[in-house]
């Protein structure tokens, strides 16, 4: 199995489980050279202990000869004891292998050696004999100093033994440390800068990359596998959102065409309803001129009923008045022509805002697919859409109820113009019969009668038309602030289809940070 499969944990606890264990081993070594230097120190102290009471006992010896007594006293039996116990605590000790066996020897002749002693000084009497006891004591004590020596230079050696053997171990676990450092270097800190690095490129929108350590098994591997997986999904997502980005684009430019061609309809359409106001304002105001010539009419007629007693007397002045019923009648036939005349290019006018009303039902249907083919951004712009298409259906249902009330006036218009027609003929009639004869006042009488009537009748139709003509007029400033609304409308849409484009391409401009998607 590859070091690389092994997973990180594992990798950190076998490298630092060998450095674990040479550092036990090295505290396992050092342990049992500070237990042997233990037993050696111990050794030395008990030498020590048994040099110190040779000395003192040689020391008493010396002040016995001097002070002439030669008797072994109770200090004499304590020193004997303690150095009986001392040489016999080492042979045993010497036994049980507490002590080096090389040492036995020694020990052995430091026990003779003290035999001696005790034997001469137990015999001595005399003052040279005790000094020549002393004297054993003397070669006691050199050996137990060569013991003393024997055992430091053990001691030393023990101590430079384990000295160098914890420095072999010491520079094997600094070594060992190295080792593992460098692979958990090569294993962990390598695959981790090289996920930095890839971390690194992907922020700086570089999608074009492979992580060479990603079919490793272990946890830096499984990183780098998903730094791959990430940067896949990525590079997707940048080229989905790029489409996408692309064609909002050219649905924005279409879009904007659209709304262009839209409000440039419109204006139009604004421009038509003011001149069709205009029309219907000129044409309330012959209506109601025709209005107030027919109430002309109306009285003259009867000033000449009332008149036609004296008939004969007036006749020149009938024939007066006559005539100039006759041009006031003829003046209200040719308004009439003329308001029927105005009458059919207001059905003009009207056909081309129904047209124009269709067209921008037709665009505002137009624009709202755009705007549901645009989703979530063209939410905005399918309200404007909607709105659009709610102020043409609008248009069209104003523009059909204004054709419904033109096509009315042009009736009553058709009407008024066959009665003016029909008075000039019966003025034209009056006139020749006065002119003919005076016996014709009766007829005359009559035909003022029927003149009267006829004006009260053209008095209430004019009255009629100008009610109309009214009507129509507000109709028409209800279209033009329709179509002002529309307009402006159009205008939103124009600024949102502007704002549409512009967002795409910021979008497309971060579509580019990434290279290569």
């Amino acid at each position: 199995m590859s070091i690389k499969n092994l997973s990180v944990t594992l990798k950190l606890c076998l490298g630092f489980g060998l450095l674990l264990f040479f550092v036990l081993l090295l505290s396992l070594f050092g342990f049992y050279g500070l237990k042997n230097n233990e037993a050696t120190l111990n050794r030395i102290s008990q030498i020590g202990n048994l040099f110190d009471e040779i000395v003192f006992t040689r020391e008493d010896n010396y002040q016995q000869a001097l002070s002439g007594d030669y008797h072994a006293g109770e200090s004499h039996h304590q020193r004997r004891q303690i150095l009986q116990e001392a040489i016999n605590q080492l042979h045993s000790d010497t036994q049980t292998g507490r002590w080096p066996s090389e040492d036995m020897a020694a020990v052995e002749k430091l026990k003779t050696d003290l035999a001696r002693y005790l034997k001469e000084r137990e015999a001595a009497r005399t003052q040279s004999a005790l000094l020549a006891a002393n004297e054993l004591l003397s070669d006691l004590q050199d050996n137990a100093n060569e013991l003393y020596y024997a055992e430091e230079e053990r001691a030393a050696a023990q101590a430079e033994q384990v000295y160098y053997l914890l420095a072999g171990i010491t520079l094997v676990i600094l070594a060992m440390g190295g080792v593992v450092t460098l692979v958990i270097s090569r294993q962990i800190v390598l695959p981790l800068k090289q996920a930095v690095d890839i971390s690194r490129r992907i922020a700086k929108g570089d999608l074009v990359l492979e992580a060479s350590d990603a079919n490793r098994r272990d946890e830096l591997g499984a990183l780098l596998a998903s730094l791959a997986v990430m940067n896949g999904s990525l590079r997707t997502v940048v080229s989905q959102i790029g489409s996408a980005s692309y064609e909002l684009t050219a649905s924005a430019s279409q879009l904007t065409s659209v709304t262009d061609r839209t409000q440039e309809r419109i204006n139009d359409q604004k421009n038509e309803t003011y001149f069709i106001a205009t029309a219907m304002g000129e044409i309330a105001t012959t209506v109601q001129e025709v209005a107030r010539n027919s109430e002309d009419t109306a009285t003259a007629a009867r000033g000449a009923a009332e008149e036609v007693v004296n008939a004969q007397a007036l006749s020149q002045r009938a024939i007066v008045q006559i005539e100039s019923l006759a041009s006031e009648i003829t003046s209200s036939a040719d308004f009439m022509n003329r308001l029927q005349q105005e009458c059919g290019r207001i059905g003009s006018i009207l056909d081309v805002i129904k047209e124009v009303a269709d067209q921008t039902n037709l665009l505002a249907l137009n624009a709202a697919i755009e705007a549901a083919r645009a989703g979530e951004a063209g939410r905005g712009f399918a309200v404007v859409a909607d709105e659009v298409r709610n102020l043409a259906q609008r248009t069209q249902v104003s523009s059909n109820e204004i054709g419904k009330l033109v096509s009315g006036l042009q009736a009553i218009a058709d009407e008024s113009t066959r009665t003016m027609q029909e008075s000039v003929k019966h003025t034209q009639a009056s006139v020749a019969a006065v002119r003919d004869t005076g016996a014709a006042l009766a007829v005359i009488t009559r035909q003022v009668a029927d003149i009267q009537q006829m004006s009260e009748l053209i008095a209430t139709a004019t009255e009629e038309q100008a009610a109309v003509t009214a009507e129509s007029n507000g109709r028409v400033s209800t279209v033009r602030q329709s179509a002002e609304a529309s307009a402006t409308a159009s205008a939103e849409i124009s600024s949102a289809s502007s704002r549409l484009a512009g967002l795409s391409q910021e979008l497309n401009g971060l579509v580019r940070h990434f290279s290569n998607y």
